[in-house]
């Protein structure tokens, strides 16, 4: 496991960690350069919990125990240089990168293919969010529409409200949630999902409710563990998910997005 890949799987299950847990998870993320320098009493001793604690935590991320953790760490360091930045405009195209970078790692092709599949076999796609992830499900909704399927986003509450009512079966339902627990995407996913429809869940975690109503799930990756949706750096994590979904149905279904494109072309022209 990279570094890059330990922190993506640190944001994956952050909401999930019991309140030491995540004390660990914050301070780890921040500061993994130092932890090939410190003990694991040091460690523990850093933000005052215990050494069971810590274990418990790396266990969860996926380690056996401290030492295969720090010597990890400390292998990755020697291997990787830090970026450095001068400015805050290169310092937010770094975190763009790294963001990124961590929705690659965390990217199933197979998950890929099974939503272009579902899109492409769909009569209509609708797609939610609430907030940033809104602007998220609003430019799917466009780069779908662009590609010849039939895709709806509605920015009003009360047309959300009544699209969770009239979903079919041979619909499909996508839903956009940074942490996996807004109330109003848990609603609206619940509802069409006992009307029949395939549902989708693009979202950072991997251990929150919305991955309980989903049948599909596509993670991403935030720019930070305690704010996750805080920027719109971490809605680009989800368009990146959309793009590569995109992309694939590109492939297998050419015909219909040739035509689609041929069509949208003559009308803007």
């Amino acid at each position: 496991m990279d570094i890059m890949d330990f922190l993506a799987r640190v944001k994956s299950i952050y909401p999930a960690l019991t309140k030491s847990e995540k004390k660990v998870a914050s301070f780890v993320s921040e500061n993994y350069q130092r932890i090939a320098f410190m003990s694991l009493t040091e460690l523990a001793d850093e933000f005052g919990v215990g050494e069971a604690t810590v274990i418990r935590f790396l266990k969860k991320v996926g380690f056996s125990g401290y030492h295969e953790f720090k010597t990890t760490m400390a292998k990755q360091l020697l291997d990787t240089k830090e970026v450095k930045t001068n400015t805050e405009f290169e310092k937010t195209y770094q975190d763009i990168v790294k963001m990124l970078d961590e929705t690659r790692l965390m990217t199933n092709t197979e998950k890929i293919k099974q939503s272009a599949n579902l899109i492409k076999n769909s009569n209509a796609i609708y797609l939610f969010g609430i907030g940033f992830s809104a602007l998220a499900a609003q430019g799917a909704q466009i780069r779908l529409m662009r590609l010849g399927y039939k895709a709806y986003f509605f920015s009003e509450q009360h047309t959300r409200l009544v699209s969770s009512h009239l979903i079919e079966p041979d619909d499909l339902a996508i839903a956009f949630s940074v942490t996996g627990d807004t109330r109003e995407t848990l609603q609206w996913l619940s509802k069409v999902k006992e009307n029949g429809a395939k549902t989708i869940a693009i979202t950072n975690h991997s251990r929150s409710p919305i991955t309980k109503i989903a049948e599909l799930l596509l993670f991403t990756a935030g720019k930070e563990v305690a704010q996750e949706g805080s920027t719109l750096i971490t809605e680009m994590s989800q368009l990146f998910v959309v793009e590569q979904i995109c992309q694939y149905l590109h492939e297998i279904d050419s015909s219909r997005i040739a035509l689609a494109k041929k069509q949208i072309s003559q009308s803007i022209d």
